[in-house]
C-alpha cells in the first residue's frame, strides 16, 4: 500500500513542473507457441540501436507493457528458462500510441544443442488498433522525392498543400503546428535528413497533451544516441542539371561516450551516448519559377544604369530611360538573379542514464540562413538591390524521465500492485529566433541609406524694397525714419550644386544627368523643387517605378529591421497504468509557456527626408517686433560716417521652444567639431544647417528623440522590445511610459502566457479500445484592452448621465431637461450628444456594436447620430472633454480559459475490420499581429486616419472535429479505408470596420468568421513482399466560410460592404484530391528477381519511389471588369462576377521521383562487433516534376489565365497605353510584368546525390 501511495504521490507532483511528452507504449502476451499456454514472469529486455531502453517481466497472465518510450525501432529480446530465446526486432512505436506485440516461444528439448536466439520482424500490421496517424519512419523518409516538410505531408489523404502552407481538412493554413520532440517549434522547423528518425502527421483524434492549433500538426522525431557507432555524408547538387545551383552537404554521427559494466554482458548499458548532425547548402535560386523570369539585358541595364534619363523625343527635358525599353532589349532566363542563399543546421543530442530508471536529455539546435530577398518588380532591372535577409534559430530542451516502481528480479512474483507502470518526465525548453533584413551594402550604416551626395545649397539674403516712410529703433537704439530702403524679408538659394557619392551610384546618377542637362542648357539650379521637376532625385528619394510597373536601378528598400522572437517553456507529464478490470493507462499533465515578440524598424533611406524638416524649424522667424507703430530689431546698415546706406537687417529668431532635439544635438556636435558652413563660417546657435551638405558620419542615430522619429504618426519608426535607438530591452513598460515621455517613448515585447493541464484515460473493454481526455487552456495576452472598441477616451453611460443630471452642475448637467430617457435604454448604454465641450441634447445611445436613436429605436447605421451632432462627427458623452488617452479607459485583458473534450475509440470487428471515432474540440490562440496592440497604435490612431488597430481584447478560435472510419484487410498485404469527418470553426479571426467610433472609425479584428467542412476520405495500402509497395489516397471535400483568412473582409469593408457575411467556397475548398506514393525496388544477392545483362544483376539493390498527386482547381474569385492588376499601387475595383470564390482553377498534376542504387564496400575486419564492417553506399537521382507539367497556381480573375490579365485587351487599357511616354513600351513592360512564372508550380528540377554510411 505504501508503495503504491507514493507512485500516485509521486505522479501527482511531478505534473505540477509543467510537463508534456510524445511517447508511446510497447504492451502485449508471451505464450507457449505450442499449447497457448501464457508464460508467467518471462524477462522482457528492450534496446532501440543496441541501448537499453527498459524491460519487464510477464505477470501471471503472460501480459507485458513498457512505456515512455521515444519513438522509433525497437527491438525486444524474451527470456525464460527451459525456452528459447526469442528475439523481435523492427518494432515500430509511435508517439501517443500502443503497440501490441504477442510473442510465442518454444520449448527447449533436453539435450539439444544450442542454436542461439529465434530471430524474427516485427513487421507493421495493416490495422493498428490504437493508431490514428500517419507515420513515416527514417527508412521511408529517406526514400521519398522530396525534403519539404509541407509535401511530405502532403502525402496525406487529409492534408492539401497550398501555397501559404498546410491545410489540414480544410481548415486555414496558419492552423498548422509543428513539433520536435514534442517540443512546439518557434522559427526555422528544419531538421538535417539524417537526424530525423519518425515523422507523425497528426490530423484527428488529437490527443489531448496536444494543444493551441486548429488544422492539425507534425511532428518529428530526432534520432537518440546509439550502441552502435554510425556515421553518414552525403552530398546533393542540380548543378550539372539547372542554372538554379541547389548543393548540399550533410553528415551524421551516433555512438557511445561511456559505457557502464563494459564487457559484463546484459549488464552492459550505454550511460552516455551522443547524435549529431549537420547539413550545409547554397542555393544559386531555391525557388524556381516555371518559364522564367524578365531582366534587362546587361549591355541595356548597363547604359540605364549609367544614364537613367535621357532626353525627350516628343518635346522637351528628361524622361527615365526605361521609360523607352522594347521587348527586344529583354531577356528570360531559367534563374532569378542575386537571390543565393546559405543555410545551415546543426543539431546534437546527450543522453545520460544514470541508472535503468532514469534518462537526461539534452538537446540543441542551431539553423541559420542568409540570402538575398526576391521582389519581383525589382527584378527586371533592380535586381542588385535586392535586401539582405539574415535568420537564425536557436532551440534547446533538458529533459529528466524517471520510471517509478520496475520490479527487478525479486520482486517480479510479487502480487500486481494497483498501479504499475508509473513515469514522469519534465522538460524545459528555449527557443529564440532572429532576423534582420537590411541593404546588403549599407547594412546597419542608416544614413548610408538615402545618400546620393553633397548638394550645396548658395543661401543668400533676400530683400524687398520698401518706398513707403517707416519707423524704426535702430541697432544705437535711435528713433529714425526710414523710406527708400531695402528690408530683409528672407532668405533664398541662388544656386545649388551637387557631388555625386558612390554610396547609392546608380541613384545618384538620376540627379548628375539632370545637373549635366542644367549645364547643358545654361540653367542654374537653385531650388529642390527644380531638381526634382526634372526628375533629379534628392538624398532620402528613390526613383518613381517605370509606368507603376518595375522599380528603376538603385530602388532601395526604405527599411532596416531586426526582430527576436522568444519562448521559455516548462513541461511536466505523469503516467501510470490503473489495475482494475480494466487496465486504463492515466496520463495527467501540465504546461506553461510565455514568449516575447520584438522588433525594431527605421526607415533608413528616409531619414534624409525627416532631417532637414527637424533641422532649423526653430529659425524661421526673423528677430524683430513691430510695437506702437516702431520696427524693433533691426541692423542698418551705416557707412564709416554714420550715415544709413540702403538696408535694413535682421538677427535670426532662435525659438528654444520649437528647436527638435535633432536639431540641439546634431548643432552641437557641429560646433564641438569647429565644422564650417559652405562660406567657412563656423556654426553657431543661429546658423542655418544644410543637412545636405553634411556626409553620413555627421549623423547617429542617438541624435533624435523618440518623438523626432515618431514625427507625429506619420512614423520612421516601428519599434517594440527594443528601445527607440535599437537596443533591445527587457522592461515591461506601461501605458503612460509611452504617452508621457516623448524623450523615449517606450514600448515593452508582447509577451502573452499561455498555459494549459490536461487528463487522459485509456482503457481497453474487450475488443473496444476507448481514450478519453480532457484538456484546459488558458490564454492571457498580458496587455492592456481599450474597455470600449467604440472610444479612446472614458464616456459616460446613461447612470452617469443621470448622476451628473441630478448634480445640477458639471457639463451635461441639462441634458435630461424636459427629456426622459426612453425604459428600453439599459444604464450602461453609452450616451451620444451634440457637441462634446458643451453637451445640450441627447441624440442617442449604443450598446457595445448595437445603435439608438434618441427614442430608443434601433439604428442600422450610426451615421444619422454623427450627421445630427454640431460638427457633422460622432459626439459621444465624454468624461471629459480633454481628450487625453489615459489608463482609465483601459483594462486587463481578461485571460480566456477553454476546456476541451477529447474523443478518440476503435473497434476491431473482426481481426480484418476495424471501425474507429473521434470527436475533439480544439483551441488557438490569435496571432501576435491580430492582438498585439501597443501605445503607439492608440497615441497615433487618429493622426493615422484610423488605418488600423490590432484588437487586444481578441480571443482563441475553436474548431470542433467529428470523424467516423472503417478499415478493412483486403489481402494478406493490403488494406482499405474508408473515413468521413466534419469540421465546424468558430470565433475565427477577421477583419472588420468599427465605424463611428471617435474620435475616428477604424479597421481591427474580431472572433465573427465561421466556417464548416465535410470531408470524405478513400485510403488504400499495398505492402508488397516483392518489388511493388504503394499508397493511394482520394479526398473529396466541401469547405465554406466566411472568409478563408483574417484579412478576407477587406474586399468589403472597401467596397463599403463591412457586415455582409455569407457562407462561400473558401480558398481551402478543393474539392478531389488524389495522391499515389509507389515503391518499386529490387533486392539483392539471392533475392534478386530482376533481369540479368551480361551476366549482371543491373538493378540489385536499385528502385524508384514515386509521389504522384492529381487535385481539382482550387477556387477562386472571378471579375466582369478588367483591372491594371500588375501596375504598382493600382487600386482599381473589380466586380464579382458571381460569388466569391464562385469559379475553380484548372485541375493540377505533378510527380516527383527519386531513382536510387546502393551498393557496399566491405572494410577491413574490425574485432568491435558495434562498428560497420562496410561502407554503404546509395546513389540517386531526385527529381521534381518529372514530366514538367506547368502545374496553374494562380491566374487572373478577369480572364481566368496564368499569363493575361485582359487589361491591355481592354478599352481602359488601350487607353492607358495610349496616354503613356511610349505606347510600344508600356505595352511590352506590362506584358513582361503579367506572364508571371509564380503563377504555375515549380519547374523540372533534377538533383544527383551520394550518400556513405560508414
Amino acid at each position: 500500500m505504501n508503495k503504491t501511495l507514493t507512485i500516485i504521490i509521486t505522479i501527482l507532483l511531478a505534473t505540477n513542473a509543467y510537463a508534456q511528452s510524445n511517447f508511446g507504449k510497447i504492451q502485449g502476451k508471451v505464450t507457449d507457441q505450442k499449447t497457448k499456454a501464457p508464460i508467467a514472469y518471462a524477462t522482457i529486455m528492450l534496446e532501440r540501436d543496441g541501448i537499453r531502453k527498459g524491460g519487464a517481466y510477464t505477470d501471471e497472465e503472460g501480459k507485458y507493457s513498457i512505456n515512455a518510450l521515444d519513438p522509433g525501432i525497437y527491438k525486444i529480446t524474451v527470456k525464460y528458462i527451459d525456452y528459447g530465446d526469442k528475439v523481435v526486432t523492427d518494432i515500430e512505436v509511435s508517439s501517443n500510441s500502443t503497440k501490441f506485440l504477442n510473442i510465442e516461444m518454444g520449448q527447449t528439448e533436453e539435450g539439444a544443442a544450442d542454436i542461439g536466439p529465434v530471430v524474427i520482424r516485427a513487421g507493421k500490421p495493416l490495422i493498428e488498433k490504437d493508431k490514428n496517424q500517419t507515420t513515416l519512419t527514417s527508412s521511408d523518409i529517406t526514400k521519398l522525392p522530396t525534403r519539404n516538410l509541407n509535401a511530405i505531408a502532403a502525402t496525406s489523404s487529409a492534408v492539401n498543400q497550398t501555397s501559404g502552407g498546410l491545410s489540414f481538412i480544410g481548415s486555414r493554413t496558419d492552423g498548422t503546428a509543428y513539433f520536435v520532440d514534442g517540443v512546439r517549434v518557434v522559427g526555422s522547423t528544419s531538421v538535417p535528413q539524417a537526424a530525423q528518425g519518425q515523422i507523425d502527421i497528426i490530423q484527428s483524434g488529437i490527443p489531448a497533451q496536444y494543444g493551441d492549433f486548429t488544422g492539425g500538426a507534425i511532428s518529428i522525431t530526432t534520432k537518440g544516441p546509439s550502441r552502435y557507432k554510425s556515421r553518414s555524408f552525403e552530398m546533393i547538387s542540380s548543378s550539372p542539371f539547372d542554372k538554379y545551383h541547389y548543393n548540399q552537404i550533410e553528415f551524421s554521427s551516433v555512438g557511445p561516450l561511456w559505457l557502464k559494466n563494459k564487457g559484463g554482458g546484459e549488464k552492459e548499458y550505454v550511460a552516455l551516448g551522443y547524435q549529431l548532425a549537420a547539413n550545409l547548402n547554397y542555393t544559386q535560386d531555391e525557388s524556381p519559377g516555371y518559364g522564367g523570369f524578365y531582366v534587362v539585358n546587361d549591355e541595356k541595364l548597363a547604359e540605364i544604369e549609367a544614364n537613367p534619363l535621357t532626353a525627350n523625343p516628343n518635346g522637351r527635358g528628361l524622361i527615365p530611360s526605361s521609360s523607352l525599353l522594347r521587348s527586344s532589349d529583354l531577356v528570360k532566363e531559367q534563374a532569378r538573379r542575386n537571390v543565393a542563399n546559405v543555410f545551415g543546421n546543426f543539431q546534437g543530442k546527450l543522453e545520460f542514464q544514470p541508472n535503468k530508471t532514469s534518462t537526461i536529455s539534452l538537446f540543441g539546435s542551431y539553423s541559420g540562413d542568409q540570402g538575398n530577398s526576391f521582389q519581383y518588380s525589382q527584378n527586371l532591372m533592380n535586381y542588385k538591390e535586392n535586401a539582405l535577409s539574415t535568420n537564425q534559430t536557436l532551440r534547446t530542451y533538458l529533459k529528466f524521465t524517471q520510471r517509478l516502481g520496475d520490479k527487478n528480479a525479486d520482486d517480479k512474483e510479487a502480487d500486481k500492485s494497483l498501479f504499475s507502470g508509473a513515469f514522469y518526465t519534465i522538460r524545459v525548453d528555449y527557443q529564440s529566433s532572429w532576423n534582420e533584413t537590411q541593404n546588403p551594402t549599407h547594412q546597419d550604416n542608416i544614413f548610408d541609406y538615402g545618400y546620393l551626395g553633397k548638394f550645396t545649397s548658395y543661401r543668400q539674403p533676400f530683400y524687398q524694397y520698401v518706398d513707403e516712410p517707416t519707423w524704426h529703433i535702430d541697432q544705437k537704439g535711435d528713433t529714425v525714419r526710414r523710406s527708400g530702403y531695402y528690408n530683409l524679408a528672407g532668405f533664398f538659394n541662388s544656386e545649388i550644386t551637387f557631388d555625386a557619392s558612390d554610396k547609392n551610384e546608380y541613384r545618384a546618377n538620376y540627379t548628375k544627368n539632370f545637373f549635366d542637362n542644367a549645364a547643358a542648357t545654361g540653367q542654374t539650379v537653385f531650388s529642390d523643387i527644380q531638381i526634382q521637376q526634372g526628375l533629379g532625385l534628392l538624398n532620402g528619394f528613390n526613383a518613381g517605378s517605370t509606368y507603376s510597373l518595375w522599380s528603376n536601378p538603385g530602388t532601395v528598400s526604405y527599411f532596416y529591421s531586426k526582430s527576436q522572437y522568444e519562448r521559455a517553456a516548462a513541461y511536466a507529464q505523469g503516467e501510470a497504468t490503473l489495475n482494475l478490470d480494466n487496465a486504463h493507462d492515466l496520463q495527467f499533465g501540465m504546461y506553461y509557456e510565455q514568449t516575447f515578440s520584438s522588433r525594431w524598424a527605421i526607415g533608413a533611406n528616409q531619414l534624409w527626408t525627416l532631417m532637414p524638416q527637424l533641422a532649423n524649424r526653430h529659425l524661421s522667424n526673423l528677430e524683430t517686433v513691430t510695437e506702437n507703430g516702431y520696427v524693433i530689431g533691426g541692423i542698418h546698415s551705416y557707412d564709416e560716417f554714420g550715415t544709413f546706406t540702403d538696408s535694413v537687417s535682421y538677427n535670426i529668431r532662435v525659438d528654444r521652444d520649437q528647436q527638435s532635439t535633432f536639431d540641439k544635438n546634431l548643432r552641437a556636435k557641429l560646433i564641438a567639431d569647429g565644422a564650417t558652413d559652405v562660406y567657412g563660417n563656423l556654426y553657431n546657435e543661429s546658423s542655418y544647417i544644410d543637412i545636405n551638405s553634411l556626409s553620413p558620419s555627421a549623423f547617429s542615430i542617438d541624435m533624435f528623440s523618440a518623438d523626432d522619429l515618431w514625427n507625429n504618426g506619420n512614423t520612421y519608426i516601428a519599434y517594440n522590445g527594443y528601445d527607440y535607438l535599437g537596443k533591445r530591452t527587457r522592461k515591461a513598460f506601461g501605458l503612460t511610459d509611452f504617452t508621457n515621455d516623448s524623450l523615449n517613448r517606450n514600448l515593452g515585447s508582447f509577451s502573452p502566457v499561455y498555459n494549459a493541464v490536461w487528463f487522459q484515460d485509456k482503457f481497453q473493454f474487450k475488443d473496444l479500445i476507448l481514450r478519453l481526455g480532457v484538456r484546459v487552456e488558458r490564454y492571457d495576452a498580458n496587455q492592456p484592452v481599450l474597455k470600449d472598441d467604440y472610444s479612446l477616451f472614458p464616456t459616460n453611460s446613461v447612470a452617469e448621465a443621470r448622476s451628473i443630471s441630478a448634480s445640477g452642475s458639471g457639463r451635461g448637467a441639462n441634458l435630461l431637461n424636459n427629456y426622459d430617457i426612453p425604459a428600453s435604454i439599459g444604464d450602461d448604454y453609452v450616451v451620444y450628444v451634440d457637441n462634446i465641450d458643451n453637451p445640450n441634447k441627447i441624440l442617442g445611445y449604443r450598446d457595445g456594436a448595437r445603435w439608438y436613436d434618441a427614442d430608443g429605436t434601433e439604428l442600422a447605421n450610426p451615421d444619422i447620430l454623427a450627421q445630427s451632432s454640431n460638427s457633422g462627427r460622432i459626439q459621444p458623452f465624454l468624461v471629459s472633454e480633454k481628450e487625453q488617452i489615459i489608463d482609465e479607459a483601459f483594462q486587463d485583458y481578461s485571460p480566456v480559459i477553454n476546456v476541451l473534450p477529447r474523443v478518440w475509440f476503435s473497434f476491431p470487428i473482426n481481426s480484418e475490420a476495424q471501425f474507429f471515432a473521434n470527436y475533439d474540440v480544439l483551441a488557438q490562440r490569435p496571432t501576435d499581429g491580430a492582438v498585439f496592440a501597443p501605445a503607439n497604435q492608440y497615441y497615433f490612431l487618429e493622426a493615422n486616419q484610423g488605418g488600423g488597430l490590432s484588437n487586444a481584447a481578441l480571443k482563441p478560435r475553436l474548431t470542433t472535429n467529428y470523424e467516423i472510419g472503417f478499415k478493412q484487410t483486403l489481402s494478406l498485404n493490403s488494406a482499405l479505408s474508408l473515413i468521413a469527418s466534419y469540421r465546424e470553426s468558430r470565433g475565427d479571426f477577421a477583419l472588420v470596420r468599427v465605424n463611428q467610433a471617435y474620435p475616428i472609425s477604424y479597421n481591427s479584428y474580431s472572433n465573427i468568421d465561421f466556417s464548416t467542412v465535410k470531408n470524405f476520405r478513400v485510403e488504400y495500402e499495398l505492402r508488397g513482399k516483392g518489388r511493388t509497395s504503394m499508397a493511394l489516397n482520394y479526398a473529396l471535400l466541401f469547405s465554406d466560410g466566411t472568409g478563408s483568412n483574417i484579412n478576407s473582409s477587406a474586399a468589403l469593408i472597401q467596397a463599403n460592404l463591412p457586415n455582409l457575411r455569407s457562407l462561400y467556397p473558401t480558398e481551402y475548398d478543393v474539392r478531389h484530391k488524389f495522391v499515389a506514393r509507389f515503391d518499386y525496388r529490387f533486392k539483392g544477392g539471392k533475392d534478386y528477381t530482376g533481369p540479368i545483362w551480361f551476366n549482371k544483376k543491373i538493378f540489385s539493390d536499385a528502385g524508384a519511389n514515386f509521389i504522384i498527386t492529381t487535385k481539382s482547381g482550387e477556387p477562386y474569385s472571378a471579375y466582369l471588369n478588367p483591372a491594371a492588376s500588375v501596375s504598382v499601387g493600382s487600386a482599381q475595383r473589380q466586380s464579382l462576377d458571381g460569388n466569391p470564390y464562385g469559379s475553380r482553377k484548372p485541375w493540377q498534376f505533378k510527380a516527383d521521383a527519386t531513382f536510387s542504387k546502393d551498393f557496399s564496400l566491405k572494410k577491413g575486419h574490425t574485432k568491435d562487433a558495434y562498428r560497420r564492417n562496410n561502407v554503404d553506399i546509395q546513389v540517386y537521382l531526385w527529381v521534381q516534376n518529372l514530366f514538367n507539367n506547368q502545374v496553374i497556381n494562380g491566374l487572373y480573375g478577369y480572364t481566368g489565365l496564368p499569363n493575361d490579365d485582359g487589361w491591355l485587351s481592354s478599352p481602359q487599357g488601350q487607353q492607358q497605353a495610349q496616354n503613356e511616354l511610349n505606347t510600344q513600351s508600356y505595352i511590352d513592360l506590362y506584358n513582361a510584368k503579367v506572364d508571371y512564372a509564380y503563377n504555375y508550380g515549380i519547374p523540372r528540377i533534377t538533383r544527383l546525390g551520394v550518400r556513405f554510411y560508414f
